[in-house]
């Protein structure tokens, strides 16, 4: 019997220490969030695990699983971008990932394997550490044929000298890739995972060995680490990954100079998501969005985001929705304004300008029926030029709408606010919620029409619609829509991100 006068860590119950141990694992800690190992935090938190695995068997029995239940490289891109334009823009030191120990693991013990349910791979080209390890990666080599997962890696002769820093960049990006790519097949309950990849993206290996899958992964988030991917480079995955459920996708539209068009085959899209219902997108070009859509026919939340002006011009975004039109529940577009590149301070010496956009406003989503909450840029609303007509709102809305937020507002909306003010009570009986997001610095012409704006609070109250004011910050990164994605960055979020936050809410007028 345990002596209960000095009791020990192995005389708690083993659901005391599972909620103990689970308080230094990430995933436990951050759910909804993609595990890193970049921040000193996390990395401590895996370290005081690993040596409580080597305190006692009893003890390594509880912990070891909780230490299994996420994997993470490390590497990933570090950057400070707050009103400075590319300023602080880098890549870590690169570390050893211990990525072929990790596969070794998990392919030894299965009962491991199966405890690991998230993994954020940075695809690799330096390979830090990994000389030396040739002869348990030569054993990966023969485990996967044995087992019939991946064709054996091909490599030239010689390669087992270990001198991995002498290979050729693209050889020793594959070979980690291959490595990642085990890695995921030999977890059978992956659910979540992060890639932060560049050109080339494509899974050659899934391409060889179509019968392969990841049924477990329901969560994807891909971005990019240097050069822009294109999201049909990722074609293979998936379709190996038939129960995926949400996608976040930022630098995904592979316009880099180095990466040539035919590589991602244009616009023609043959992607299989077929239980894709989230879809989180920034910087792909209207058409190939348009051409995205039908390849999702159960899509219910859809953001997009983009913060350039080239190539994004579109006659009607109602029209380039029209695939997902009756499923569609929830819509963020979003045009992000970027901070003026010669401002070197904050706070500024002057106002922003709005960006000189010439996108057209859209027109109305009236035919959405089952569109209930709606995000939307000021910028789609109206141009700078157009003027606030009473029904632009009503017009825009349809009658399922319960939430709508109104983003980078510039200038004054009060005529259109006012009028849906007045007839949500009869044509939008469902609205609830209203919120106006003010950009962060505007023209002081326009003050007497964005304080007249705020002051339309009471109004909305009158007939049992909430209606708040937020401030929404110029230069705002869309990588931040990936819960946990810049790791240890500083990076100004989206205003999505912002409201889930920290509170900005301004006072009323």
């Amino acid at each position: 019997m345990p002596d209960v006068r000095n009791p020990t860590m192995e005389s708690l119950p083993v659901e005391i220490l599972i909620q103990i141990f689970s308080h230094f694992c990430f995933h436990c800690q951050h759910p909804g969030h993609f595990p890193n190992a970049d921040t000193h935090e996390a990395r401590n938190d895996k370290r005081f695990l690993a040596r409580l695995c080597r305190t006692s068997k009893a003890i390594c029995a509880v912990a070891q699983p909780i230490l299994y239940h996420y994997y993470a490289t490390g590497n990933s891109r570090l950057e400070t971008k707050l009103y400075r334009g590319q300023d602080e823009v880098g890549k870590r030191r690169q570390e050893p990932d211990f990525l072929p120990q990790f596969v070794r693991s998990i392919a030894q013990r299965p009962d491991l394997a199966a405890e690991v349910t998230a993994m954020h791979i940075v695809q690799g080209d330096v390979l830090s550490g990994y000389d030396g390890q040739t002869q348990m990666i030569e054993s990966l080599f023969e485990l996967s044929v044995t087992r019939k997962l991946l064709p054996r890696y091909r490599i030239c002769d010689g390669w087992l000298d270990g001198r991995f820093s002498e290979w050729r960049q693209d050889e020793r990006k594959q070979l980690h890739m291959w490595l990642a790519t085990l890695a995921m097949l030999l977890a059978p309950r992956l659910r979540s995972l992060l890639l932060a990849v560049d050109h080339n993206a494509a899974f050659w290996t899934l391409e060889d060995s179509p019968r392969l899958q990841l049924p477990s992964l329901h969560t994807l988030g891909l971005v990019g680490h240097g050069l822009d991917y294109h999201f049909n480079e990722l074609e293979a995955l998936y379709a190996a990954s038939p129960n995926l459920r949400t996608i976040y996708a930022c630098d995904a539209a592979g316009r880099s100079q180095n990466v040539a068009k035919a590589q991602y085959s244009g616009y023609d899209y043959k992607l299989v998501l077929p239980n894709v219902k989230k879809l989180a997108v920034s910087d792909l070009i209207p058409d190939h969005l348009g051409n995205l859509l039908p390849c999702v026919p159960k899509l219910e939340d859809l953001e997009y985001y983009w913060d350039g002006t080239e190539e994004f011009g579109v006659a009607d975004f109602a029209e380039l929705l029209e695939p997902v039109k009756t499923t569609l529940k929830r819509l963020c577009i979003e045009f992000l304004p970027r901070s003026s590149e010669n401002i070197l301070s904050d706070p500024f010496p002057t106002w922003i300008d709005p960006p000189r956009v010439n996108y057209a406003p859209v027109r109305t989503f009236r035919g959405f029926e089952s569109l209930e909450d709606l995000t939307i840029s000021c910028y789609l609303i109206h141009r700078e030029r157009d003027r606030d007509e009473a029904d632009r709102l009503t017009a825009l809305l349809p009658k399922s709408i319960r939430k709508l937020r109104i983003s980078y507002l510039y200038k004054g909306m009060e005529k259109s606010l006012r009028e849906l003010a007045a007839v949500a009570p009869d044509e939008f009986p469902l609205l609830k919620a209203v919120v106006i997001g003010i950009a962060e610095r505007t023209d002081p012409r326009y003050d007497y029409g964005i304080d007249r704006t705020r002051a339309l609070g009471g109004l909305f109250g009158g007939v049992g619609i909430r209606v708040s004011f937020k401030k929404d910050f110029l230069g705002p990164d869309p990588r931040t829509i990936i819960p946990g994605a810049m790791a240890d960055s500083r990076l100004i979020p989206v205003p999505r991100v912002m409201d889930g936050t920290t509170d900005f809410e301004l006072e009323e007028e």
